[in-house]
């Protein structure tokens, strides 16, 4: 969390709300948010903005956003600029500069790159910019679909220490049944968790793609592994993200774990898509749970690719995944080495390369730390 005096809260605002349901970025809506930060205080605000291939689709020819993958890319090419563009010009209105800050998840799963983003995010922080976060969807493939910004504001929240994260979208939270179904649904205004909420909206039937809530509560979840807590809410309402930067109840509230986990933990806890897995027997998935080190002799396959250093999955037979860490070996030496005993590693590959393949210090085990 943050320890400085100011607070931090990130803002995410989709391309629905960006666009009030039409192709065009609303770019009186984007003065809004502006001027409501600019009225904020004490308060340091990220933005996790959507909006590239709206702002760009027309310029190509198209009529409607397209849906070719390649196509999108080349959109948000285009439209990157133009959505900076409109989001300086609101900010310049009030007084206050904008930093574009462009991420992919995959980027995020290097350590040392993670770091360097966190560093430039608190550098405009400092110097009372605000910082515009957006995926880089030009270069990104499986990210770039719908929702993904998500899960993108709740890495930003991570890297920038928040002490909210404010999920803004074109309905009032999260309802506690269909409000299409029964009139007499209402929006959940607490939840100790976003499982107690994934549970309660999508147990009976299949709603996960209204609204994009599912992965709003996958975002949650993340943020809240952090120790973030999450607020689902209204967007296109002012006087809603006036609230939300205020600290004022509004939408649905999803409280962060009681035992957050630490910067580190959280980084390889929460990462997506990663390109390397080991997979192990019984005796080693025993061995993990007891905080024990990963020995070659517990490795029975490898992989995808991945380098000495690198965050990779560890599953077990079934492919259910046990823990994940930091690896000690490239793939081709692990590759070479699973299954052999300790005595039989130095030999293969020398005395001074070690013979542990994960330490339990740069491990974190499947939900370890969230509360039952």
């Amino acid at each position: 969390m943050n320890n400085s005096s100011r607070s931090t809260v990130v803002l995410k605002f989709g391309s629905r709300l960006l666009t009030n349901g039409t192709a065009e970025l609303d770019t009186e809506r984007m003065a809004t948010v502006a001027r409501a930060v600019a009225a904020s205080g004490d308060r340091d605000v990220v933005i996790v903005s959507s909006g590239a291939v709206a702002a760009g689709f027309r310029a190509l020819g198209h009529a409607t956003p397209p849906t070719r993958i390649a196509d999108r890319q080349a959109a948000a090419a285009v439209g990157q600029g133009r959505l900076m563009k409109l989001w300086s010009d609101a900010f310049h209105g009030v007084g206050l500069s904008v930093g574009q800050v462009l991420l992919t998840n995959d980027g995020l799963t290097d350590r040392k790159r993670y770091v360097a983003a966190r560093r430039a995010l608190r550098a405009l922080l400092q110097a009372g910019v605000v910082p515009i976060v957006n995926e880089n969807d030009t270069v990104s493939v499986d990210e770039i679909v719908v929702g993904d910004n998500d899960n993108l504001a709740a890495m930003t929240a991570a890297l920038v220490d928040a002490d909210l994260l404010a999920l803004l979208t074109d309905v009032p939270g999260v309802y506690d049944r269909d409000p299409d179904e029964d009139p007499r649904a209402r929006v959940v205004t607490r939840a100790s968790s976003a499982e107690e909420l994934r549970a309660l909206c999508f147990g009976k039937k299949e709603i996960v793609s209204t609204g994009g809530m599912e992965t709003k509560l996958e975002a949650a979840e993340r943020a809240g592994r952090y120790g973030v807590p999450t607020v689902i809410a209204a967007g296109a309402d002012p006087s809603v993200i006036d609230a939300v930067l205020q600290g004022k109840a509004v939408g649905t509230r999803i409280e962060p774990h009681a035992q957050p986990l630490g910067a580190r933990r959280h980084w390889m806890a929460v990462q997506k898509g990663l390109t390397g897995w080991l997979v192990i027997d019984d005796g080693a998935v025993r061995a993990l749970r007891r905080r024990a080190s990963l020995l070659p002799r517990g490795v029975i396959g490898v992989g995808g690719r991945f380098r000495r250093g690198d965050l990779v999955a560890v599953v077990d037979g079934q492919g259910v995944e046990q823990a994940r860490g930091i690896v000690r070996f490239d793939d081709r030496d692990v590759e070479r080495i699973r299954g052999m005993h300790t005595d039989e590693v130095k030999i293969v590959l020398g005395m001074e390369t070690g013979t542990v393949v994960m330490r339990p210090d740069r491990m974190v085990l499947a939900r370890e730390e969230v509360p039952a």
